[in-house]
């Protein structure tokens, strides 16, 4: 499953409808929601998403909810069963407790599974009840490639549409793991990735670089009276800031990966299953890994190998450590400040940087050699 991301450009009664529609759904999320927690206290029961979606035909049918019928009913669907997706990760432990929706987030957006068409000659989109909705953006994506949903996005005045499909292109066939092709990665702070080969990509600190700017338009929205069109006004200004931060992040990172990925000297990359989560616990380290974008960077380097044909190995986040030398000494007495330090045993000097990329390419050999041996029977 893929999906490509185009910015579409609604007319004035298209943006109302699609005004309505996120209204509508978010309504019927929180509600649904609502009735999970109160079914569930009274009963010790789940209540299901079909139960929930046939008490949604009863609730369009009420006078004092009848404005529901005014939009698609397949996104009005689509909440609950997105609701349920939520409690299905909760359940499982991927995810935190669902949380209800709010009106003032930045983002907002809704689903439509069905009933949409996507003409790429002439670059329009077809929604229900909205008609045809034009967009500019290139649009590369297979002949034969089957569309599943779109998403809309409303985000800082601006509308998007996010369209996934399935194609039915072969996979490119895996490259052999192999030692002198294979490079490990270590991410940090000040330098933002470290490779094996030596080689430092600086962290750009996107966050930072526009902090001024931020706190200035931070200051100027907390002199303005909530509710008024002032005050919207400026959280729009302050929201614009927010998302050039996080377009520049995305740009760079997909720079990288891409550059990483179409290396023709290497076919592995091994990195390192940081907790990214529990790391921000630490709130003085906590902005700036969120800036750094390290699950952006993984997620990117996934399905970019898979495309390619080559292999993304993840270590344990206990494996590798610039601690470690290559011969074996573990230096426990090691601190963050050090950025270079030599070993007590064997005399070798080491950037803590590069011998982190080094131990992480070392167990990730070791681990993939560990599966093919599994692989093969053999032990």
């Amino acid at each position: 499953m893929k999906a490509i991301k185009v910015q579409i450009y609604p007319n004035k009664r298209q943006q109302e409808v699609i005004a309505k529609t996120v209204g509508c759904c978010r309504f019927v999320y929180n509600w649904a929601l609502e009735r999970k927690i109160a079914f569930y206290q009274s009963t010790k029961k789940t209540l299901g998403k079909w139960t929930q979606m046939s008490e949604l035909t009863k609730l369009k049918a009420d006078s004092a909810t009848e404005w529901l019928n005014e939009v698609p009913s397949q996104c009005l669907q689509q909440a609950i069963a997105d609701l349920d997706s939520a409690f299905s990760h909760f359940f499982r432990k991927n995810n935190a407790f669902p949380r209800f929706k709010s009106k003032r987030s930045a983002k907002q957006s809704f689903r439509v599974p069905q009933g949409f068409r996507v003409n790429r000659d002439t670059h329009y989109l077809q929604l229900p009840k909205m008609g045809w909705i034009r967009f500019i953006d290139e649009f590369r994506v297979p002949e034969d490639a089957n569309f599943r949903f779109v998403s809309v996005l409303v985000e800082g005045g601006k509308y998007f549409a996010s369209i996934c499909y399935k194609t039915t292109e072969t996979q490119v066939a895996q490259k052999p793991i192999e030692s002198d092709k294979t490079v490990g990665i270590d991410l940090g702070l000040t330098t933002l990735a470290t490779l094996s080969d030596g080689t430092k990509i600086d962290n750009p600190r996107h966050l930072r670089r526009h902090e001024d700017t931020i706190n200035k338009e931070q200051q100027a929205l907390s002199q303005k009276k909530e509710g008024t069109k002032a005050y919207e006004r400026q959280k729009r200004r302050l929201n614009k800031v927010h998302r050039k931060v996080a377009n520049t992040r995305r740009d760079f990172l997909h720079k990288l990966t891409t550059s990483l990925v179409k290396n023709q000297d290497w076919t592995s990359f091994c990195v390192e299953d940081l907790a990214v989560q529990n790391m921000q616990q630490n709130h003085c380290l906590a902005r700036s890994i969120g800036d750094a974008g390290w699950r952006m960077f993984r997620s990117m380097m996934e399905y970019k190998s898979i495309e390619r044909g080559k292999n993304l190995i993840v270590i344990g986040r206990f494996d590798a450590s610039s601690k470690t030398c290559t011969c074996g000494h573990i230096n426990q007495n090691l601190s963050l400040s050090d950025r270079q330090w030599t070993c007590s045993v064997c005399g070798a000097t080491h950037d803590r940087d590069v011998l982190a990329a080094n131990n992480v390419k070392t167990f990730g050999l070791r681990k993939a050699g560990q599966s093919l041996l599994v692989a093969s029977g053999q032990s």
